[in-house]
């Protein structure tokens, strides 16, 4: 599944939703976007809107998590901070789902934080699709 996020200007950004859940955490922790703006931004196609403002906002909270970042590491579900590569997950029949990390699961890169601040800087504002 992937979400594409529609800039008032510029260029559409599209995330997968492995990527795009962690960052709403980050945003939601930081108390940029609501309860409210999580659900939406959250669900393909439900109207999750950002204006110029917020956008803003909302890059200036990824860039404060970069500074305590590096290149090639990773943002968990729970916010913590790994530089161990991601583990795939495996799927099927015979496969215990309470046993799979949904922090491991989900979980974003530097590089698409560092792309998506610079997103949210240039788009005047965006909805998510």
């Amino acid at each position: 599944m992937s979400f594409i996020l529609v800039p008032s200007h510029g260029e559409d950004l599209q995330v997968n939703a492995w990527n795009w859940r962690p960052t709403l955490e980050l945003l939601l922790a930081a108390n940029v976007i609501t309860e409210d703006d999580h659900e939406l931004m959250g669900a393909q196609g439900c109207g999750g809107k950002v204006d110029a403002e917020k956008a803003s906002r909302i890059a200036d909270v990824v860039a404060d998590k970069l500074i305590r970042m590096a290149p090639g590491e990773r943002l968990l579900a729970n916010l913590a901070v790994s530089k161990e590569p991601k583990k795939l997950a495996e799927f099927g029949l015979g496969v215990d789902a309470n046993g799979i990390d949904r922090n491991e699961l989900y979980s974003t890169t530097y590089e698409w934080l560092e792309a998506f601040a610079k997103f949210c800087r240039s788009s005047g504002g965006f909805k998510v699709m």
